[in-house]
């Protein structure tokens, strides 16, 4: 069996920016792929819990739309969290990724 077959290559990402004002109660972070920079993925602390998978994907030439979709599933998670819902913590944790535009 060669396992080197099996290995996949680790993705390098690097940190774009941290968005403080976004949300409040949230910390966004947008990083961009070493291998490939047109595509971006935003990850944020909520209300103390980190490492939320929030979007991943290429960039979109109407980045208002991005941004807008990236808010709005922060407020959801943040809205669950202070309504004291703890279903939200058992749910899969995976980055939407939105249908490439052509």
């Amino acid at each position: 069996m060669n396992l080197n077959a099996t290995c996949t290559k680790r993705e390098h990402w690097t940190v774009v920016a941290r968005q403080h004002r976004w949300v409040a109660g949230a910390t966004i972070t947008e990083s961009y792929n070493a291998d490939d920079i047109t595509e971006r993925r935003f990850t944020a602390t909520i209300r103390g819990f980190q490492n939320w998978k929030i979007r991943q994907g290429k960039n979109v030439p109407d980045c208002a739309t991005a941004v807008a979709d990236v808010v709005s599933r922060v407020k959801a998670i943040r809205d669950r969290i202070d309504a004291g819902d703890e279903a939200v913590f058992a749910e899969p944790n995976e980055y939407y990724k939105p249908q490439s535009v052509v």
